[in-house]
């Protein structure tokens, strides 16, 4: 068995002993929060969809000044009628992680609660909407920094997906391959399964599963995705990530490659959502 034979291997057979926050990186000194008559009430109604971080900006010795994001570092929010919100985080090096909480509206004192976090909103309208809040994520050291804060965000369309986005659900294991000679042949690894997969959730775990009978075994492991380069990250806590290719086919099935490995050559494992 070749090398990437045995990492597909591996990586499968975890089905079979282990079983397979929100972040903020908002423009002049007018940027000052609004009042009502600049914000569409009621906050609850109108905050509705999909939101993409476009700039922010920081306090600097009492004025406001632009804070740049950094190349590759994105944020979105998609918060939805049934009171939870969908966080998508990516960090400068493009890994995308998913956060899911509940949110709600203080009308009165004009604030937003997005999960654990309470800010201030500063300006709501069709298509833009401005938050402020007093800490802000360190790009570079990842740790948290006091200060005044606001970002800017646009509304974009709940259609464009992510491919972190699109990988939320459940997948079932259907085959494997080794490519030889130019092609792709099916393999067996002996995983005897009547059931096993993957379950990527919202929260950011992916749930390992399988199933034989009524004996059934699952793990979590936090997960990420680079969405330009298609490389998964999965990890269980306090242990190294691992990688794997991945892609997502039109016909709805989910390509998982050994690290290294594209459809150019070595071993790949297929799921059908």
């Amino acid at each position: 068995m070749n090398s990437s034979i045995k990492k597909m291997s591996a990586l499968l057979t975890m089905m079979a002993i282990a079983i397979f926050t929100f972040t903020f990186t908002g423009c002049s000194d007018e940027a000052t929060p609004e009042s009502d008559n600049k914000i569409l009430k009621p906050l609850a109604d109108n905050i509705l969809g999909k939101w993409s971080m476009k700039e922010s900006y920081k306090k600097l010795d009492g004025k406001w000044v632009e804070d740049p994001i950094p190349e590759g570092q994105g944020q979105t929010y998609t918060i939805r009628t049934d009171g939870t919100v969908l966080s998508a985080f990516t960090a400068p090096d493009g890994y995308t992680k998913l956060n899911l909480g509940e949110w709600k509206t203080d009308e009165a004192a004009n604030k937003l609660t997005l999960g654990t976090m309470t800010v201030d909103v500063l300006s709501l309208n069709a298509t833009l909407f401005e938050m402020g809040y007093g800490e802000a994520l360190d790009a570079e050291t990842g740790e948290l920094m006091d200060g005044e804060f606001r970002w800017k965000y646009s509304r974009m369309d709940e259609t464009q997906k992510t491919l972190a986005e699109k990988l939320i659900g459940k997948w079932n294991y259907s085959k494997s391959y080794e490519k030889i000679n130019g092609k792709w042949v099916e393999i067996s690894l002996g995983l005897e399964f009547d059931e096993s997969g993957l379950l990527f959730r919202e929260d950011g775990l992916v749930t390992v599963y399988s199933r034989n009978g009524e004996d059934e075994n699952t793990h979590d492991m936090n997960w990420s995705v680079n969405n330009a380069t298609g490389k998964l990250r999965c990890m269980y806590k306090g242990q190294k990530p691992m990688e794997v290719n991945i892609e997502i086919g039109v016909d709805e099935t989910l390509s998982v490659f050994s690290t290294g490995q594209t459809t150019t050559g070595g071993a790949m494992a297929v799921f059908i959502r």
